[in-house]
Parts: C-alpha cells; sequence; structure tokens
C-alpha cells in the first residue's frame, strides 16, 4: 500500500486563511498610529525662496515641492499605513534639508546641483507621480534657476546692508549672511553641516550652542554670535 507524504490541499488553504487573516489584523492595529497621520501641516511660508526663472519654479512646484516645501498635497493614501509613514518620513527629512517655503541659505548651489543631479527626484516618489520625473533639460534648468536666484538673494542682502561695515569686521559679518557664519566659523574643526541643519525654538539653547562652540576653540566674533543665534532659532 502506497503512502502519501505532504499536506493535503485543505491544509494549505487553512495555513494561507491563517496568514492573510494575520495580516488583516496587522493592518488594522498599525492604523491606530498616529504617525504620519497626526502630524499633516502645511505652515505659512515665513520665508519663500524668490525664483527669478519662472520656468525652473514651475519645475519645482510639480517635482520638489511636496517634500521640500509647506506646499505638500496630502492625499487621501497619506492617511494609511504604513504608506503614511514614508510620506512623513520623507516630507520630515526634506523639508529639513531644503525648504522652498522657509528658505534658510542651504543647500548652497554646487550641493543643490549634486542632489538633484543624482537622487532628485527620489524613486519612491517618481513612481507614484511618473510626471514628476525630470529630463536632462529639466534638471539642468532647475539647476541653473537655482543658482541664478540664490545669487539675486545674496546680492540684494549685501545692496541692502552694504556702507554700515566696522573697520574690523569681515565683509561676510557685515551682511549678516548666516550660512556664511557659519561655514567660516565652524568649518575649520569639523563639517558645517550639522550645524547649518541645525534648529531650536529657544534662545538660551541657541546660546548655548554657540557658547560652546567658542569653548572648543571656535573664533566668533560678538555680531557673528548674533547672527548665528538668529539663524537657530529661526
Amino acid at each position: 500500500m502506497t503512502k502519501t507524504t505532504g499536506r493535503s490541499p485543505r491544509s494549505w488553504k487553512k495555513t494561507l486563511l491563517w496568514v492573510l487573516g494575520i495580516g488583516v489584523v496587522v493592518f488594522v492595529v498599525i492604523q491606530f498610529i498616529p504617525y504620519g497621520r497626526s502630524s499633516h501641516s502645511n505652515p505659512p511660508a515665513t520665508n519663500p525662496f524668490r525664483w527669478t526663472d519662472p520656468q525652473a519654479k514651475a519645475i519645482a512646484r510639480a517635482s520638489c515641492y511636496d517634500c521640500h516645501s509647506n506646499r505638500t498635497r496630502w492625499w487621501w493614501a497619506t492617511d494609511i499605513a504604513p504608506f503614511s509613514w514614508l510620506v512623513q518620513h520623507d516630507v520630515s527629512d526634506g523639508r529639513a534639508r531644503l525648504n522652498f517655503s522657509d528658505w534658510a541659505g542651504v543647500p548652497s548651489s554646487d550641493e543643490f546641483a549634486h542632489g538633484v543631479s543624482d537622487t532628485m527626484p527620489p524613486l519612491q516618489y517618481t513612481l507614484i507621480h511618473p510626471n514628476a520625473k525630470l529630463s536632462d533639460a529639466q534638471k539642468r534648468t532647475l539647476i541653473n534657476g537655482y543658482a541664478a536666484s540664490v545669487a539675486a538673494m545674496n546680492g540684494s542682502g549685501a545692496g541692502a546692508s552694504g556702507g554700515s561695515g566696522s573697520g574690523g569686521s569681515t565683509s561676510t559679518s557685515s551682511t549678516s549672511d548666516a550660512t556664511a557664519v557659519i561655514q567660516q566659523d565652524c568649518s575649520s574643526c569639523h563639517a558645517s553641516d550639522p550645524a547649518l541643519a541645525y534648529r531650536t525654538g529657544s534662545t538660551a539653547e541657541a546660546q548655548a550652542l554657540v557658547q560652546d562652540m567658542i569653548q572648543r576653540g571656535a573664533q566668533v566674533s560678538a555680531q557673528d554670535q548674533q547672527v548665528m543665534i538668529r539663524y537657530f532659532t529661526r
């Protein structure tokens, strides 16, 4: 008499139903985790990036602003976990690195060009928004437009404060260019990126950070200290 081995079709069906059932339960449970749904917000633009090239601005709005501005389009899928977790992470990280609604002087034109050329927009975004993919020509327009806009904004800032410099101050301090001040005073012993990315709502915490930098050997003038504190508390 021949003896059969292996599971019967009924056993496999039972196992599959258990797996599907557990999957449904897990899916329902994770919907009660607030991360990715309770943090949806588009704060008012406090210091919007001033584009000088309308074409570059249009490209940025179509392909960049969802993660790099306070104009995020929160559509229905952004309320469903685990997709909502990925979206929230990308938006929070994107705004911290570059926020066109609250531009803080970073990244530099070279850093922006490197990011756009290499990884932007990211694959997980273009899979859902295929129209956001950038051609080589669009990338060049965006990179050149960003660089021209940064140069125009830096030029207007220098013109507004020109002629008021003191004899012992550097041109960077006299124009109150926070980014240049931080790069000048921080990069001598470590990369300036952590300082450029730092933000706090407390003036006392910003002052403590500046004092810690001075204790570690940074040569920071009184004027530069105020520039950095204002930058950190924006």
